[in-house]
């Protein structure tokens, strides 16, 4: 596809270890038991647009009592299998807090994965928390995009915003990959700033830090309340977006959805012009972005972190 680079890189192993992907996340400042409704029809949406089948792990974060070792046995992926569903559907209903992370493969990146930060009340109302929220991300192989379409995906997303009460949230390309490994750092490093329409996402990192700010500009957008009160009415941001190309659709419930363009766009070699729309609504957004500030975030330097975080207004 134009719109998009493909990127393969796999480990010493042979394993993948990044690709290109569409994320599709939303950040809530809220805790866990006032989300965990909403989160599994989110899931169940997801679920039947890809298939039950696309997931095949999970990742136990709390262990369990194995009765033939006589002992707890600490987190690992597992199948998700019966067993591990029930499992799922009982940490999403725990109302305390959940932690998931559910996966197409056990070893390597798939396109299809979710993960989710559903926070304790007491987190929230902590202290220095005042930045913390519940997160969650949805993805899909760009195969995906490329067989349903681009308008599916709108639609998909949509019908997901609605289940949660978020106060924002974005559709993205982004690099897909296990950020622990030095030759996947280095690609990203590479290619972040030759497509910067490509989203460079740790989720559990943007998720204590967020707060009911925005990250950017991307090829979709949704703003709740807490948003509104500073970015104003559906019609107030058609003005400001004027002819970008953009469009604006008021979802209700105080929700807004920000669209920029039928394709999700990286930039690159001859497609900079694309990335017009985007650029124009980072100004708007420009007094509402979260920064991040840890050089150690994908090993940026500072100064290669500010120029990323700002590739759509300097």
């Amino acid at each position: 596809m134009e719109h998009y680079p493909r990127i393969r890189r796999h480990d010493e192993d042979g394993r993948l270890a990044v690709r290109e992907g569409l994320l599709l996340c939303f950040f809530m400042r809220r805790p866990h038991e006032a989300l965990s409704d909403g989160l599994r029809r989110a899931l169940n949406l997801y679920l039947k647009a890809v298939g039950p089948e696309k997931l095949g792990w999970y990742l136990d974060s709390r262990g369990e009592y194995d009765p033939e070792e006589d002992k707890d046995v600490t987190a690992e992926m597992r199948p998700l299998d019966e067993r591990g569903w029930a499992r799922v559907r009982s940490e999403l209903e725990d109302p305390s807090g959940c932690v998931l992370q559910l996966d197409e493969h056990r070893d390597q990146v798939g396109g299809f994965h979710v993960e989710y930060y559903g926070r304790q009340p007491e987190t929230l109302s902590s202290p220095g928390c005042e930045h913390v929220v519940s997160a969650v991300s949805f993805w899909l192989p760009t195969e995906f995009l490329e067989e349903r379409g681009p308008a599916r995906i709108k639609t998909l997303a949509t019908d997901i915003a609605r289940q949660l009460p978020f106060d924002s949230g974005y559709v993205s390309l982004a690099f897909n990959a296990l950020a622990r490994f030095r030759n996947v750092i280095e690609l990203v490093h590479a290619h972040c700033f030759r497509y910067p329409g490509m989203d460079v996402h740790d989720l559990g990192r943007a998720s204590m830090v967020m707060g009911t700010r925005v990250r950017g500009a991307y090829w979709l957008n949704f703003y709740g309340r807490a948003l509104l009160g500073s970015l104003g009415t559906a019609e107030a941001l058609r003005q400001e977006l004027g002819a970008s190309g953009a469009s604006v659709e008021d979802l209700g419930d105080d929700k807004l959805l920000v669209s920029l363009g039928e394709w999700p766009e990286t930039g690159g070699p001859e497609r900079d012009a694309h990335l017009r729309p985007y650029r124009v609504l980072a100004r708007v957004l420009e007094p509402h972005l979260y920064e991040e500030l840890q050089r150690s975030w994908f090993g940026f330097s500072r100064d290669q972190l500010r120029r990323w975080q700002r590739r759509f207004l300097d």
